[in-house]
């Protein structure tokens, strides 16, 4: 369990401003970016080719099939509570908002470290997020997008299983 309130933590607000492409697969690349931003995990090329979200259009469909595994496999429930708040009052006017934490106190309980693809992870950094955030940048592309890939799944069996005479 975490507590969190800006009035007993040493935070500095860190966020910025970007401009998320209007498509499933880059706000999936949006979403994974801030889960590697809070918990530092962008050292590996392949992840890092995941979390460049102005280049969605480059990925393949495996590579489009890998990101949604990745953040299933990194859902918010992971997060939160640990990295990810739930706060509007800390959101302000964004959706989302990352603060690095400068200094905790007893009254504090966050985690200093996550383990994330079997590897700890430092947690330097915490995101705050209003619930329309996940639903905007979480839930409802990935839901699209496990639609999209089942039924071209389903599409591809009926047309290996059909049968050819000639």
């Amino acid at each position: 369990m975490a507590f969190l309130q800006s009035n007993q933590i040493g935070v500095k607000d860190i966020g910025r401003s970007v401009s998320i492409p209007e498509n499933d697969v880059a706000k999936l690349m949006y979403y994974l970016n801030c889960v590697c931003f809070s918990v530092d995990c962008n050292d590996d090329p392949d992840i890092r080719r995941l979390t460049n979200y102005n280049n969605w259009s480059s990925l393949t469909v495996d590579e489009q099939k890998r990101l949604l595994v990745f953040c299933y496999t990194l859902s918010p429930d992971v997060f939160d509570n640990k990295v990810f708040f739930q706060n509007d009052a800390l959101c302000q006017n964004s959706s989302n908002k990352f603060y690095e934490i400068s200094q905790l106190r007893h009254q504090v309980f966050a985690v200093s470290t996550i383990v994330v693809a079997g590897r700890a992870r430092q947690v330097n950094k915490i995101m705050v997020y209003k619930l329309s955030w996940i639903r905007f940048y979480y839930l409802e592309p990935m839901q699209r997008l496990a639609q999209r890939f089942t039924a071209q799944q389903r599409q591809n069996q009926r047309t290996s299983s059909a049968c050819t005479i000639s």
